[in-house]
């Protein structure tokens, strides 16, 4: 009879821990300080939650999210992408992605940021930061020899050679991650190609077998002779030890990156440029968008905590919290952001820079499949790099494969 009462007592017991806690998956390891803050803030608001923080490894992550919801062994929060029909839909057609229109008041997000995260008219998230990508670049070897930002990409192939004659690698590439190779042509593209072809391209106006767009795929692959040896078997972890350490002049980046190398280096001068244009007397531009939101997931085991932990994220406090830590633009307005030369800079890319016009994350090219991110660019710069396809064989790559489904690119 004791030990039935004690079993009891300790189901009690269980039941109360679980309840005031509230897990949360990410694939942004940068992000564990944030969730210390934001449980301490919401205990002074008398909130008696625990927050189960964990992340996991960017190339893994989706897959386990995945099953894990499926076999509903999953976290009550994860970060989640953008609503996409190749990623995202299915989760919310098969209930595993919660809507909270009712629960969280999103009268602080910009609606080109809400779009990110709407579904049928019902939103599946709270948006939390904005990414901004470009060149990111060591200050002091700019300095040191006298290497001014470059106007034109001719300018920057200038630069990387100053930097190469000088015993310094100029480019640092995680060859291995596919993705950043993609993120590299894209942020490359808004420049090189500019907003007003892409524009045409979106029209139907143009094609990706345009010698504009074949003339970029061999700026980047003739490129290489710029980057460090063995830059295909390289991972972005390798890269911001590198460039941290200053064994690299450049990065092609994010934002997100400024936070790792500061903790890795806290004497580092990070200076940032947009990719230039082909020609002088053009504009650059800037990649921007909406990096993910903060999701109620079907697997969700404590809704009342939970419901709470997003309300908050949906609040300048939060932004202000999540911006000060991780050096990312949030997604919230109202936020009081860092006084940090670089971030501000970044802000102001952002708000004066972007890009309107784009075909890489956020573009109308990965809305079905097979997509220009996951199956054109992320494999084919991989192949291209690696001397398997020349830059006529990715363009037609990407026109073969864009033009099976998205009517302006359909073959007539």
């Amino acid at each position: 009879m004791k030990t039935k009462l004690l079993l009891v007592v300790l189901a009690v017991i269980a039941l109360v821990v679980l309840a005031g806690e509230v897990t949360i998956w990410s694939w942004r390891t940068q992000d564990a300080e944030v969730w210390k803050q934001v449980e301490a803030e919401l205990r002074k608001a008398g909130h008696d939650i625990k927050i189960n923080f964990m992340a996991f490894a960017p190339t893994e992550y989706d897959a386990k999210v995945n099953l894990s919801l499926q076999t509903n062994t999953g976290p009550d929060i994860v970060y989640s992408r953008r609503i996409t029909p190749g990623g995202t839909y299915p989760l919310i057609d098969n209930g595993l992605y919660l809507s909270i229109d009712d629960v969280v008041d999103f009268s602080n997000f910009p609606q080109e940021v809400l779009k990110f995260v709407t579904y049928n008219g019902k939103k599946y998230g709270v948006p939390f930061a904005v990414q901004v990508v470009g060149i990111f670049y060591n200050k002091e070897y700019y300095n040191k020899f006298k290497l001014k930002e470059p106007e034109t990409w001719d300018e920057l192939v200038e630069n990387a050679k100053v930097l190469k004659k000088n015993g310094i690698t100029p480019f640092f590439i995680p060859g291995k991650e596919a993705w950043a190779l993609a993120m590299q042509h894209a942020m490359c593209g808004v420049s090189v190609l500019g907003p007003e072809w892409i524009k045409k391209l979106t029209n139907g106006e143009t094609n990706f077998l345009d010698p504009k767009f074949t003339d970029l795929n061999k700026k980047l692959n003739d490129l290489k002779v710029y980057y460090q040896d063995g830059f295909l078997a390289n991972s972005t972890v390798d890269q911001d030890a590198a460039f941290a350490f200053g064994q690299a002049g450049m990065v092609f980046y994010g934002i997100w990156g400024y936070q790792t190398w500061r903790q890795l280096n806290p004497d580092i001068q990070v200076g940032y440029f947009m990719v230039p244009p082909a020609t002088k007397g053009e504009k650059p531009y800037a990649y921007v968008y909406m990096d993910g939101a903060i999701t109620l997931t079907s697997n969700v085991k404590n809704r009342k905590d939970a419901v709470e932990v997003l309300k908050f994220c949906a609040t300048p406090q939060f932004g202000t919290i999540f911006a000060n830590i991780t050096k990312n633009i949030p997604a919230v307005s109202g936020a009081n952001l860092p006084k940090d030369p670089l971030f501000e800079e970044i802000v102001d890319v952002y708000a004066n820079h972007a890009s309107p016009y784009i075909y890489w994350v956020g573009s109308v090219f990965v809305t079905k499949k097979p997509d220009l991110y996951n199956d054109v660019l992320s494999p084919g710069m991989q192949e291209l790099y690696a001397g398997k396809i020349t830059p006529e064989e990715l363009s037609k790559k990407a026109q073969d494969a864009i033009s099976q489904w998205y009517p302006p690119l359909m073959k007539k």
